[in-house]
C-alpha cells in the first residue's frame, strides 16, 4: 500500500454524515439525544477530518504520479480542505454555544450541515475516481506496476525512476 489515506478517510464521511441525518432528526423531533448525538458525532467527525486531510496530503505526495488524474487530485484535496474547515467551524460553533440550548439561529446551523453533507459527497466521488478510474494510490499505478508512468524529466526529456514532490503538484 502507498499510504495510510484510506485507512483514515472513512471515519469522517461517516461520523459527519451521521451528525448531519441526526441534526435533521432533532429539528423533526425535538429529541435531546438526537441533539447530543449529533454534537457529538460533529466534534470526532471534525477531528477524524483532520487525520483524514492530514494523511491525504502526505499521500499525495508520496504516491506515483498519474497525469491524467492530476485535475480530480487537486479537486479532491482541495473538497477535502473545504470540508475539515466547513467540519471545524460548525463543530467550534456547536462547542461554543452548548450553555445556551445549541446553535441559533438553528435553520442557519442545519443549513451548515447539509452544506458540509454535500462537501464530503463531492470529496468522496473525486476520492473513488482517483482510485477506481485512475488507480491513484494502488498496485497498478506504483512502480513495477502495469499503469506506473514513469515522470519525464524535464531539463533532459528522459524518464525518471523516483518521482519527486513536485511531481504531484
Amino acid at each position: 500500500m502507498q499510504n495510510v489515506h484510506p485507512f483514515f478517510v472513512h471515519f469522517p464521511l461517516g461520523l459527519l454524515i451521521t451528525a448531519v441525518v441526526c441534526e435533521a432528526l432533532f429539528a423533526f423531533t425535538r429529541r435531546p439525544l438526537a441533539d447530543t448525538l449529533s454534537r457529538w458525532l460533529l466534534y470526532l467527525g471534525a477531528v477524524a477530518a483532520g487525520a483524514a486531510a492530514l494523511t491525504g496530503w502526505l499521500g499525495s505526495q508520496s504516491v506515483a504520479p498519474v497525469a491524467q488524474a492530476a485535475d480530480t487530485l487537486v479537486d479532491h484535496r482541495t473538497y477535502g480542505f473545504v470540508a475539515l474547515g466547513t467540519a471545524a467551524l460548525l463543530a467550534f460553533w456547536r462547542w461554543g454555544t452548548v450553555r445556551a440550548g445549541g446553535p441559533k439561529p438553528r435553520w442557519l446551523f442545519v443549513v451548515g450541515m447539509l452544506g458540509l453533507a454535500s462537501i464530503l459527497v463531492a470529496a468522496g466521488l473525486e476520492g473513488g475516481e482517483l482510485v477506481y478510474e485512475h488507480g491513484v494510490g494502488t498496485q497498478l499505478t506504483a512502480p513495477g506496476g502495469p499503469l506506473h508512468e514513469a515522470p519525464r524529466d524535464s531539463s533532459r526529456g528522459v524518464k525518471r525512476d523516483v518521482p519527486r514532490s513536485s511531481d504531484f503538484r
